[in-house]
C-alpha cells in the first residue's frame, strides 16, 4: 500500500511540473495583455488541479495556499476582479510561491518560506478571505496555531461518525481519484470504508464515470464541520452526506471555532466567500487538448515512460546499428553471387533500423520549454534583489532536444542569466542616462541548425568592461602586464575558473564560479559556448549542443593507419587535392583556393600526431564548417564513406581528450574516435594535442 502511495505521489509531482509550467506561461500571457478568457481559465485549472492532487496526500500548506490562489483566479475569470498593475505582480509571485511549496512537499516538508507566507497574505486579501484592517497586527507569514477554543474541548470524547461519499459524474475527469481521497481521509481518523454499487457490463462501461459510492466510518473527536470541510475541495464534483453522528450539535460549531481546532496550515481550505461559477472541465491528467480545423477538439494521448527503460531501448538500438555495420562489412568480403541476394535483405534491415532509431530518438526528444519556463522566475527574483527592471523574452520553447541534454541545461542557463542580470543589465537610472529604455531586455531563444541545437542568451546591457577584465586578469596572474590581447580573447577570460570582476562577494555573484561552471557543463554535453560582446550595447552568448548524445551520422576518414569519424553535419564538401590550387603563406602555413575564397588548410596527420609511415601523401581535403571560425579544409588520406555511428562517451570510459567528442565501434570491430571539429580547429594544426601514446 505504501509503495502504491509513493507511486501516486511521484505521478502527482510529475503532473505538478507540467501544470506549473503551463501556469507560468498563461500568467505571462495575461500580464502581457495577450491572453483571453481561455488563458485565464487555463491558469485557474492549473492551480485547481494542483490543489486537488495535494488534498489526496494531505499537503496542507500547499492546499491552503492553492485555495487562496484559486479563489483570486476565480474572481478574475468571473470579472469580479480586474487584472491590473497591482494584481498582476502578485499572481506572478504566487506562481513562484506555489512552485516553492510543491518542491517542499516533494522534499518532505519543512518550515514555511517567508516569501510564501507574505504572498499568501496578499492573495487572501485579494480574495476577501481576510481583511487588512482585521489583520493589521498580523505578520505577513504563516500564522502560528491558535489555542484550542473552549467549544472544542467539549468534543474531545471520541465518537463514531458515518458519512456517505458519492463521486459525481465528472469526478474522475477532473483528475481526482477516490482511492487517494480515502487514503487522505485517514488523517481525519477514518477507520473503515465500505464500497456500494456494482460495475456495469463491459458494453456500458464508461471509464470516466465512477459506478461506486463509499460509506466512510470515522472514530474521531473532531467536530462534524471539521470532517465535512475535508471534502470542500471536491464540493463541486461529489456529494457527501452525514448518515450518523451521536453528537449532531457538533455541526453547529462556528467556522472560526472549527478552524481553531487544528493548526492553521492543517485546516482544509475554506470555501470562497464569492459565489462559485460553473467550473470548467479541466484536461484529463494523461492527455492534452489539440485544436483542429473547424473548431473541433481532439485529444492527443501521452504516455509517461521511465527514463531508464528508454535508455535501455536506446542502447539496444545502438547495438543493432553496430551489428548491421558488421554484417555489411562481412558482405563486402563474400563473392558477388552470395552477396547479391543477401544485399537486398541488408538494405531493408538498414532502412528499418534507421526508422527504429529515429522513432526511439523521437521518444527521448523533449521541448526545451521545460527548462525555459523556470527562467522567468530566476529573472524576477534577481530583478527584485538587484533593484533592476528587466523583462525576459522567450522564443523557440518548442525546439526539441534529447532529454539527457535538457536535464543538464538548467544550471548553465541560470548562471548565464545571473551574469547578464548582475554584470550586463544596468540600473534604471544608468540606462536612462545612456539613452536606453528604463527596462532592460534579455532574450532567450532556441533553434535547430542541422544536427545541433543553438541556444542564445542576448542582453541589451553595458557589455563586457574589457579594461576591468584585463585588470583583474593581471591581478590574478592569468596574463602579463604587457600582454596585448585582442578583444575576443579578453572576453574569453571570464570563463577562467575563479575569475570575477565583482567588487565584493554578494548573494548574486563575486565568487568566480558561474561562467566556469557554464563552460564545463556545456563541454561535458559535447557542446560549445561562444561569447560576443559590444561595449555599451550588450552581450550575446551562443550555446551549440548536439541534438542527441546517442547516435549521429558521420563520415569515415582514413588518416595514416587510423580511422576517424567526422560528424556529417560539419562536412561541407570533399575535394581531391590534384584538382585544387594550394598557396603557401609567409608564415609557412597553407591555404586552399576555392571559388574565389581562400580556406585555411590543416593536416590531420600533424594535428592528431598520427604516423604515416609507408603511407602516400594526403590526397583529399574535407571542407568543414567550424561554426565559429568559418570554413576550414582538413587534409586526410582517404575518404571511406558515410555511415551512422553510435556515440560512446570517451570521458566516461577513459578521460577527456581535446578535439575528440567520443568514440564508436566500426563494422570490422575497430574503435574509431569521433572528432570535435570546432574544438580541433581551434587548437591549431601545429599543436600535437593527441599522440598515439595517449591511448596505450
Amino acid at each position: 500500500m505504501e509503495d502504491d502511495n509513493e507511486d501516486y505521489q511521484a505521478l502527482f509531482f510529475t503532473e505538478c511540473g507540467e501544470l506549473l509550467g503551463d501556469l507560468h506561461e498563461h500568467l505571462d500571457l495575461m500580464l502581457d495583455g495577450a491572453g483571453d478568457a481561455e488563458t485565464v481559465n487555463a491558469a485557474f485549472r492549473a492551480v485547481h488541479s494542483v490543489k486537488g492532487g495535494a488534498a489526496a496526500f494531505g499537503f496542507d500548506a500547499l492546499i491552503a495556499f492553492a485555495h487562496a490562489f484559486e479563489t483570486v483566479m476565480d474572481r478574475i475569470r468571473s470579472d469580479k476582479m480586474a487584472l491590473n498593475s497591482d494584481v498582476g505582480p502578485i499572481l506572478v509571485r504566487a506562481g513562484d510561491a506555489l512552485e516553492v511549496l510543491v518542491e517542499q512537499a516533494r522534499d518532505g516538508g519543512g518550515p514555511v518560506d517567508e516569501m510564501v507566507g507574505r504572498v499568501r497574505f496578499e492573495l487572501e486579501e485579494l480574495a476577501g478571505l481576510r481583511s487588512a484592517a482585521d489583520d493589521a497586527d498580523a505578520a505577513p507569514v504563516a500564522a502560528a496555531p491558535p489555542p484550542m477554543a473552549e467549544e472544542d474541548e467539549a468534543l474531545e470524547e471520541t465518537r463514531e461518525v458515518t458519512l456517505r461519499f458519492i463521486p459525481g459524474p465528472d469526478f474522475l475527469q477532473r483528475g481526482h481519484d477516490p482511492l487517494r481521497v480515502i487514503r487522505a481521509a485517514r488523517d481525519f481518523d477514518l477507520v473503515g470504508a465500505e464500497a456500494e454499487g456494482e460495475a456495469p457490463m463491459l458494453a456500458d462501461f464508461d471509464p470516466w464515470t465512477c459506478p461506486y459510492s463509499w460509506v466512510l466510518r470515522f472514530e474521531t473527536a473532531l467536530p462534524q464541520a471539521r470532517l465535512l470541510s475535508f471534502f470542500d475541495l471536491y464540493d463541486d464534483t461529489c456529494d457527501v452526506t452525514v448518515l450518523s453522528d451521536p453528537n449532531p450539535s457538533a455541526s453547529a460549531v462556528p467556522a472560526s471555532t472549527t478552524e481553531a481546532s487544528a493548526p492553521a496550515e492543517a485546516v482544509a481550505a475554506p470555501k470562497p466567500i464569492t459565489p462559485k461559477p460553473q467550473a470548467a472541465v479541466p484536461i484529463p491528467p494523461a492527455a492534452e487538448q489539440v485544436v483542429t480545423g473547424g473548431g473541433r477538439t481532439s485529444v492527443a494521448k501521452t504516455l509517461r515512460v521511465d527514463l531508464m527503460r528508454v535508455d535501455r531501448l536506446v542502447n539496444l538500438v545502438g547495438e543493432i546499428v553496430i551489428t548491421q555495420a558488421v554484417l555489411a562489412q562481412k558482405l563486402t568480403e563474400t563473392d558477388a553471387a552470395t552477396s547479391l541476394e543477401i544485399g537486398h535483405s541488408v538494405e531493408a534491415m538498414t532502412r528499418q533500423t534507421r526508422e527504429l532509431q529515429e522513432s526511439v530518438m523521437a521518444i527521448r526528444a523533449q521541448p526545451v520549454k521545460s527548462v525555459f519556463s523556470r527562467m522567468p522566475r530566476v529573472v524576477r527574483d534577481l530583478a527584485d534583489t538587484l533593484k533592476k527592471e528587466v523583462r525576459l523574452v522567450l522564443s523557440g520553447e518548442h525546439t526539441e532536444v534529447d532529454t539527457t541534454v535538457i536535464e543538464e541545461l538548467a544550471e548553465p542557463l541560470t548562471h548565464m542569466l545571473r551574469n547578464s542580470m548582475d554584470h550586463g543589465i544596468e540600473g534604471p537610472e544608468e540606462r536612462v542616462a545612456a539613452g536606453k529604455p528604463r527596462m532592460g531586455t534579455i532574450r532567450l531563444s532556441a533553434e535547430h541548425r542541422g544536427e545541433r541545437v543553438i541556444i542564445t542568451i542576448a542582453d541589451d546591457g553595458r557589455g563586457i568592461n574589457r579594461a576591468r577584465v584585463q585588470e583583474k586578469a593581471i591581478e590574478a596572474g592569468l596574463i602579463g602586464p604587457d600582454d596585448q590581447l585582442p578583444p575576443e580573447e579578453i572576453d574569453q577570460l571570464i570563463f577562467h575558473p575563479g575569475f570575477s570582476t565583482a567588487a565584493e562577494v554578494s548573494s548574486v555573484s563575486g565568487r568566480g564560479v558561474g561562467m566556469d561552471v557554464v563552460k564545463k557543463k556545456i563541454q561535458s554535453l559535447g557542446g560549445r559556448c561562444l561569447l560576443v560582446s559590444t561595449p555599451g550595447k550588450g552581450t550575446h552568448f551562443t550555446i551549440t549542443l548536439p541534438l542527441t548524445l546517442a547516435v549521429l551520422d558521420g563520415m569515415t576518414i582514413c588518416v595514416g593507419d587510423e580511422r576517424f569519424i567526422l560528424p556529417l553535419s560539419s562536412v561541407v564538401e570533399a575535394l581531391r587535392l590534384e584538382n585544387c590550387e594550394i598557396e603557401r603563406l609567409p608564415d609557412n602555413s597553407r591555404v586552399l583556393a576555392r571559388r574565389g575564397e581562400y580556406l585555411r588548410l590543416m593536416s590531420l596527420r600533424s594535428a592528431l600526431g598520427v604516423k604515416g609511415v609507408g603511407c602516400p601523401e594526403e590526397e583529399m581535403a574535407i571542407v568543414v564548417d567550424t561554426e565559429t571560425n568559418g570554413h576550414v579544409a582538413l587534409l586526410v588520406d582517404e575518404l571511406i564513406g558515410q555511415r551512422q555511428v553510435v556515440l560512446k562517451s570517451l570521458e566516461a570510459n577513459f578521460r577527456h581528450v581535446d578535439g575528440v567528442s567520443g568514440a564508436t565501434i566500426l563494422g570490422d570491430g575497430r574503435v574509431a574516435l569521433i572528432l570535435d571539429v570546432p574544438s580541433l580547429v581551434a587548437l591549431g594544426a601545429s599543436q600535437h594535442f593527441i599522440s598515439q601514446e595517449t591511448f596505450h
